[in-house]
């Protein structure tokens, strides 16, 4: 088990790519913490995780909250002795273009998408480096290097956190890595979002002809927490079934 003794925590974990990966880090031999504002979610994800053998702890988190963020830290150093990995997966947005795009709905979806990897890595920090170093993952987006239409706040806030990875990559080598996960079109309720671009339109545009699965984007997210990825950091890996190959 590639993550043997590692305590991580995911934020966005209640569901789709964040709770997928929950459960492979806990498969992979890690203590994990599910963080989520959809409590009812988290706790169900931990209780998964215990069924099958492993060990987890829910606590609800919204992430826009710089508060709730280091409740979150402080649940992990509490129960299990310190941090390895924190995987900034959570975000929130809506669907809608500059123009149609509300300061509210531009506000909370920098505050959840963005500024909370930035507030979850500057107080994850201090616990990984007491640990010898860590890893920080952060879901980044295909949006964060191509354009879409009518998704203006989120492309806006998934540019930052690829750019971000790149300046905490720098600033915290060598002990903590910093890497970007960047998904296409993936098989979650988030996909399904825009009424104007549906999935068949999606998947007309992806090379391999289908959504991605939450699962492959775990097995990504664990692959790059292990020490197999020891040299990769500050980078964005794409997995995406080609849609930005052309």
């Amino acid at each position: 088990m590639r993550l043997q003794g590692k305590v991580a925590i995911v934020t966005g974990a209640a569901s789709g790519i964040g709770r997928a990966t929950a459960l492979r880090f806990a498969q992979e031999g890690a203590r994990v913490v599910v963080a989520d504002i959809n409590t009812a979610g988290a706790a169900a994800c931990a209780e998964l995780i215990h069924q099958q053998g492993g060990t987890a702890t829910f606590i609800a988190t919204d992430v826009a909250s710089e508060a709730d963020i280091q409740a979150m830290i402080q649940t992990a150093v509490t129960l299990y002795g310190g941090l390895d990995i924190l995987h900034n997966n959570a975000y929130w947005t809506e669907a809608r273009t500059a123009l149609e795009t509300t300061l509210d709905n531009w506000q909370r979806t920098i505050d959840v998408t963005l500024r909370a990897v930035w507030l979850a890595a500057k107080a994850a920090t201090p616990h990984l480096q007491a640990r010898g170093g860590g890893v920080i993952l952060n879901t980044a987006s295909v949006h964060s290097v191509v354009g879409v239409p009518g998704y203006a706040a989120y492309q806006a806030a998934k540019g930052g956190v690829l750019s971000l990875t790149r300046a905490l990559a720098l600033e915290l080598a060598p002990r903590i890595r910093v890497v970007a996960i960047l998904p296409g079109a993936i098989d979650t309720p988030a996909v399904r979002i825009s009424s104007d671009l549906t999935v068949d339109k999606l998947i007309q545009d992806i090379p391999l002809q289908r959504l991605g699965k939450p699962e492959e984007i775990a097995a990504t997210a664990a692959f790059l927490a292990s020490d197999e990825a020891a040299y990769i950091t500050g980078t964005g890996i794409v997995v995406d079934g080609g849609y930005t190959t052309p």
